[in-house]
C-alpha cells in the first residue's frame, strides 16, 4: 500500500468519523416536556408502557409549575 493511498484512507476515515459525530449530535434534539394528565394540582406524566400498564411519574403543581412528586417514607413505632 503506497503512502498516498494510506493518507487517502486516513483522511476518508477521519471525515467519516466527523460525519457520524455530526449525525449523533443532531439526533439529540431538545424535547419539549411530556404532557401531564392532570386534575387541578395533581397529575401524571406518562413515559412509556410495561406490557399493558402505563408507566410514568406522578407530578404536583407548585406555583404554576409541574414538579415530580417524591414518596415520603414514614416510620412507625411498633411499641406504643
Amino acid at each position: 500500500m503506497s503512502l498516498k493511498s494510506r493518507l487517502t484512507f486516513i483522511v476518508l476515515w477521519v471525515v467519516s468519523l466527523v460525519v457520524v459525530g455530526v449525525l449523533l449530535v443532531s439526533a439529540q434534539t431538545r424535547r419539549e416536556p411530556d404532557p401531564v394528565i392532570s386534575g387541578g394540582d395533581i397529575g401524571f406524566r406518562p413515559e412509556g408502557w410495561k406490557g399493558k400498564a402505563r408507566t410514568g411519574t406522578f407530578m404536583v403543581r407548585i406555583n404554576g409549575e409541574w414538579v415530580e412528586a417524591v414518596d415520603a417514607v414514614k416510620t412507625l413505632r411498633l411499641n406504643d
